[in-house]
């Protein structure tokens, strides 16, 4: 599911919970995004971190896996940046 539709899924969701108003549907939906798109990046980094880690006698291989991660990292940023 995209993230845009997700973190909308969710606002509603925590609106309707709190009994809110319905308009303020989409500051909630932003706020709910930066918080997917910050716990991707901090789940990233793990990753980076344990690739590193696990791969220490053979650093070559650990790099290529992370530049990858990074790659993928990067084309999701540029496609959630997009959906705003």
């Amino acid at each position: 599911m995209p993230i845009d539709k997700l973190a909308a899924e969710a606002a509603n969701e925590i609106i309707s919970a709190l009994g809110g108003d319905a308009a303020k549907a989409a500051d909630v939906s932003r706020i709910v995004e930066k918080a997917l798109v910050a716990a991707m990046r901090d789940t990233h980094s793990s990753y980076v971190n344990v690739v590193n880690h696990c791969c220490g006698a053979d650093q070559d291989l650990a790099h290529k896996i992370a530049d990858e991660l990074k790659h993928k990292q990067d084309a999701l940023v540029a496609n959630l940046s997009s959906m705003r």
